[in-house]
């Protein structure tokens, strides 16, 4: 760890934050990197307990999540109570009942939380999860086992478009919703020559343009998808940490700490219908 990255996080975590990132790197099991990411920890494995590992509301309600990922990520406390991007979740089913779809995408499916409830709560017929990380496919595997749905998803690799042609026909693509998610990836996913067979398919990609360096991917991404689809942003949403009675002993703090997702700055997601849509 260099001086100046030193530096960087002691004045972003504090003492905390360069101790445990200490302890980290003399291979220490830490599963936090400072304070608030700790309180969340154990607000996480609280919640997890109190809900048997079932998202107790919402969309996604009785889903099982195993309350593991690879990427260290401390938002099952939001995921378990139904409010993980209850504004994707919104949007998902508003596309869904309004163009009679069938079936959904999920690039970047991470340990399955929007893919298992949609297809656990017969939202779509079929379900194509993409995965690119070996660790965290495992706890997706481990998910789709749990929810009994082995013969409803299927779980791939790296988020490709090819491999999604081999499956669906230009009828059933007429009838998919791809979820994106690969944490900019996005911008090197969309070719020209795609498109002609992804035209009458509908897109919710969450937005990682704040990583880029390159704002002529950025550029060049909009005009291709522009002369195809018309294009809404959404953003992300409130929350109502009062809504649950059980957490009523929780402080104000710990009550809106379970609300984040641990987002670097505001972020939204871009929602792709095709132009040509005549339904």
């Amino acid at each position: 760890m260099g001086f100046r990255r030193i530096i960087k996080n002691f004045k972003i975590d504090g003492f905390d934050g360069f101790f445990y990132r200490l302890l980290k790197k003399l291979n220490f099991k830490i599963k936090y990197l400072n304070i608030i990411e700790k309180n969340k920890y154990n607000l996480d494995q609280r919640i997890l307990k109190i809900t048997n590992n079932q998202i107790i509301s919402g969309l996604y309600k009785g889903t099982y999540l195993v309350g593991k990922n690879h990427w260290g990520a401390h938002d099952f406390s939001s995921k378990m109570l139904g409010l993980y991007e209850e504004q994707v979740q919104k949007k998902i089913l508003d596309i869904k009942e309004r163009h009679n779809l069938e079936y959904l995408v999920n690039f970047g499916a991470s340990d399955g939380f929007h893919v298992l409830g949609l297809i656990k709560n017969k939202i779509f017929k079929k379900g194509f999860a993409f995965e690119i990380n070996p660790a965290e496919r495992i706890i997706l595997k481990k998910n789709i086992e749990k929810n009994n749905l082995c013969e409803k998803i299927e779980i791939f690799e790296k988020a490709n478009f090819e491999e999604i042609f081999n499956i669906l026909d230009s009828k059933k693509l007429e009838k998919s919703l791809f979820l994106i998610d690969i944490e900019g990836g996005e911008f090197d996913l969309f070719r020209s020559e795609y498109i002609k067979k992804l035209e009458r398919s509908f897109f919710i990609i969450e937005n990682h343009d704040f990583l880029l360096r390159d704002i002529k991917k950025k550029r060049d991404l909009d005009n291709l998808l522009k002369n195809y689809f018309d294009i809404e942003l959404i953003k992300n949403s409130g929350r109502n940490p009062f809504a649950f009675d059980f957490i009523k002993d929780l402080s104000d703090d710990e009550r809106w700490l379970i609300m984040s997702e641990g987002r670097p700055c505001e972020m939204n997601w871009i929602v792709l219908r095709p132009k040509k849509d005549i339904t």
